[in-house]
């Protein structure tokens, strides 16, 4: 037996030994109420052989359903979850050593996962489960509460560019490189060499290589001195046009990477810079590169994340629904916004697929403000006759100076241009205009009409009710995956990966939800039991 006694200089000290018991089993000593059961019946009821392809697997490979329900439980108790972190919760956590059987996975096992086998079907992954957490009500409704909100990328500092470089710096470079083509022909010419360049008009890249591997094979020929000391005028002109050249073809890839943005950043090129709340470059503006995160949420639940790079919520609307038809088959019964995305384009878009789009427009809460002595000049409080004409505070009526057709946008829209032809001696022409020729207006008859519809349904106590839930739950979302749990800058780059880290984020949310609700209803159960027998 060993001893227990530890012999000092002047003491003499008895150590015990802790015998500690590690039978551990994780149906009996786990609590019925904590989060990981509620992980392992959502994932238990779910066919994953849909998703995840198990034929592929070598037998080195973790169990693929072992490693999803590591992670979903990881990303629904911490809102978020790096891979180092997941390697030490499955070391040290013994609820994550009980699913794992004993096994730690690297990080690197987790990247593997998540980038090959994860990242294909995640979005049909979080579908299921949003399916199974659901209650059969909210699905029968079908109401979209949807909201938008800025995520910070993961992009360096100062690697902003900026669309307008390119267009500017771009015809600057071909141009000096015409003037040093023509110093090239000029020195041909003048030694009565028969070479002689084209001088191009626009920009050509294809061209100027073309040049250069001909001068370079000139100068080969000729075995004329290219670098150092003594080097031929030749080889120096050849020097300027490859430095301009390389610059040519580096702005030519900025414009095929922002196509349609103003800007993106060299660290992640798919995150666009927007305006969001604080600035650490220099305090000045808000400027820094992020995504555009959408998310639809039904009965508290989020149904539909989409990412865009584009910072303006209203262009964002119409490819979110149709990625929720894409995963779901049909389209929303309802949707409800804020005033970020109602527009003429969406309203028609609504009609056209058979959705009430309850789309607050902008200057609603405006047009909702008493009329007084400073606001009584705009357009919006002005009186309208029968037919819609505008008339002034002064009571002068407008008069219709042209009709014009606007087709820039997606769906053509009819514009009335108004003037008001008795201002030149209105006493409060100072207050209404500035223009010498009268006051103008121009009224889209098809969106006032819009804009009257939306105003009734606000109005009605079902409106009412539908934008407070919008408030509670779309931005309630937000609020819990950005304030609770401190989720305000995304860990991946690249669109792909940024959509992998969404997903698994809303998964989170959902199950986290689920489990609350699961949790509280116990509870109210437990608490009906208890007042019946008193």
């Amino acid at each position: 037996m060993t001893s227990t006694q530890i012999n000092q200089g002047n003491y003499t000290a008895y150590q015990p030994y802790m015998l500690l018991n590690f039978d551990y089993s994780f149906q009996n000593d786990v609590l019925d109420d904590d989060l990981s059961v509620t992980i392992l019946e959502v994932l238990g009821r779910i066919n994953l052989n849909k998703f995840i392809d198990f034929h592929n697997l070598d037998s080195r490979s973790y169990d693929p359903v072992m490693m999803l329900t590591i992670i979903l439980m990881a990303f629904a108790e911490d809102g978020y979850a790096s891979l180092r972190k997941l390697e030490k919760l499955c070391r040290y956590d013994i609820r994550y050593r009980s699913i794992t059987n004993g096994c730690v996975p690297s990080y690197k096992s987790f990247e593997r996962f998540i980038n090959h086998t994860l990242k294909e079907s995640i979005q049909t992954i979080a579908k299921e489960i949003y399916l199974y957490v659901q209650d059969e009500k909210a699905l029968e409704e079908q109401i979209l509460y949807i909201d938008g909100t800025k995520f910070e990328a993961n992009a360096n500092k100062m690697t902003f560019c900026w669309k307008g470089w390119s267009k500017r710096y771009l015809p600057r470079h071909w141009q000096k490189c015409m003037e040093l083509l023509k110093q090239v022909n000029r020195y041909f010419k003048k030694h009565e060499i028969n070479i002689n360049y084209s001088i191009l008009k626009y920009p050509n890249i294809e061209y100027m290589i073309k040049i250069d591997e001909a001068l370079e094979n000139w100068l080969k020929e000729k075995e004329y001195i290219r670098k150092g000391r003594g080097k031929h005028e030749i080889a120096k002109l050849c020097d300027e046009l490859k430095k301009s050249a390389v610059k040519m073809w580096e702005y030519a890839i900025q414009e095929d990477i922002l196509e349609d943005r103003n800007s993106f950043s060299k660290t992640d090129p798919d995150a666009t810079f927007m305006h969001m709340k604080y600035d650490y470059y220099n305090h000045t503006n808000v400027f820094k590169p992020g995504y555009n995160v959408q998310i639809g949420v039904n009965n508290g639940y989020i149904a539909y994340q989409y990412l865009s790079s584009d910072p303006n919520d209203i262009k964002t609307l119409q490819p979110f629904t149709e990625g929720y038809k894409e995963l779901y088959g049909k389209y929303p019964d309802i949707e409800v916004t804020d005033a970020g995305y109602g527009s003429y384009d969406n309203y028609c878009y609504c009609k056209s697929k058979g959705i009430k789009g309850l789309l607050k427009y902008s200057g609603y809460e405006k047009k909702k403000e008493k009329v007084n002595d400073k606001n009584r000049y705009q357009l919006r409080h002005m009186e309208r006759q029968e037919d819609g004409t505008p008339v002034c505070p002064a009571g002068h009526v407008f008069e219709i100076e042209r009709i014009g057709l606007n087709i820039k946008g997606q769906y053509p829209k009819t514009t009335m241009y108004y003037r008001n032809k008795n201002c030149g001696e209105c006493p409060h022409r100072s207050k209404c205009t500035t223009s010498k020729n009268g006051r103008s207006a121009r009224i889209v008859p098809a969106l006032e009409k819009m804009h009257k519809e939306i105003d009734e349904c606000l109005k009605s106590e079902e409106g009412k009710k539908l934008m407070r839930n919008r408030s509670a739950q779309a931005e309630g979302a937000f609020a819990d995956i950005k304030q609770d749990f401190e989720y305000v800058r995304l860990h991946r780059r690249g669109e792909s990966g940024v959509k992998v880290e969404l997903s698994l984020v809303c998964i989170g949310y959902n199950i986290r939800k689920y489990h609350n609700y699961k949790i509280r209803d116990k509870k109210r159960e437990k608490q009906r039991n208890v007042s019946k027998l008193n």
